[in-house]
């Protein structure tokens, strides 16, 4: 019977990664023990694919209507409303925190605080400027796989990071987050992550994974050398910047034909 609760607490870590990754909520607001709530990390790659679905059914109306830059416009602010702005903010507090001239405690202060600065409005409008021009030019042949396997990986890149670096606080989101890595969430993630980019792009897809992961572990390691560890900002941040960096490496790999879908021989 402990066997069986264990399984299904897993299993239910879907829907608590669900309701934490998009403003839809299934259920009454609930709180969950930290373990409880680091756990269902291991579902937040699966979670991604269901984001990915939603955009290629948005990108495949869009198209019908509108050019290729417009169109991409309103898919970034898709992304945005879909996944509550909750990276995004993540962006701006990185980005403001790293900014300010301080302490380590001055600038985890900062963005706990949560009011947007200089340094994390360009933030965020360089993330944003960054999707937008590779949504508007990530190529047919790759688009559909294209859209569903970054926000997949980038939200995958939350283990690599929480594997590597220690959390700044001893409690909050990064500090749940990195206590709850093993011995099943981190393994879970990094399973539905590898599959998903097997499935889309074959073994090139493991090259979009490293793609991912590295544009993730290079903001957490800038952001660890002034605070002393990640925080649940630099969690998001990192899932912008890996997310950009996943859909910039297939518009260049596309552009040289070194990257192909396995979606690609499928009717559009």
């Amino acid at each position: 019977m402990r066997s069986l609760a264990r399984v299904l607490g897993i299993l239910g870590g879907a829907l608590i990664a669900f309701e934490f990754l998009t403003p839809l909520h299934l259920r009454r607001v609930r709180s969950y023990e930290d373990r409880v709530f680091a756990e269902a990390l291991g579902w937040y790659p699966l979670i991604g694919l269901i984001i990915g679905g939603v955009l290629v059914l948005a990108d495949r109306a869009l198209s019908w209507l509108l050019p290729p830059a417009p169109a991409a416009a309103l898919l970034v602010a898709l992304l945005a409303l879909i996944s509550g702005g909750l990276h995004l903010d993540g962006v701006a507090d990185t980005a403001d925190g790293m900014a300010i001239q301080g302490d380590r405690a001055a600038r985890l202060g900062v963005m706990s605080e949560g009011n947007t600065g200089p340094a994390g409005v360009m933030a965020l409008l360089l993330v944003l400027l960054a999707e937008w021009a590779a949504l508007a030019t990530l190529p047919p042949p790759v688009r559909t796989a294209g859209l569903l396997i970054a926000p997949a990986l980038a939200r995958w890149t939350v283990v690599p990071v929480g594997v590597l670096f220690r959390p700044a606080r001893p409690r909050g989101l990064g500090h749940a987050l990195a206590q709850g890595m093993w011995p099943v969430a981190a393994p879970l993630a990094s399973a539905i992550a590898v599959g998903a980019a097997l499935g889309l792009f074959g073994l090139p897809g493991l090259v979009l994974l490293a793609t991912a992961a590295v544009a993730a572990v290079i903001l957490a390691g800038a952001a660890t050398r002034l605070l002393d560890g990640v925080t649940g900002d630099v969690f998001g941040a990192a899932i912008e910047v890996a997310q950009v960096a996943v859909w910039m490496a297939l518009v260049a790999a596309a552009a040289h034909g070194w990257i192909a879908s396995t979606l690609s021989a499928l009717p559009m």
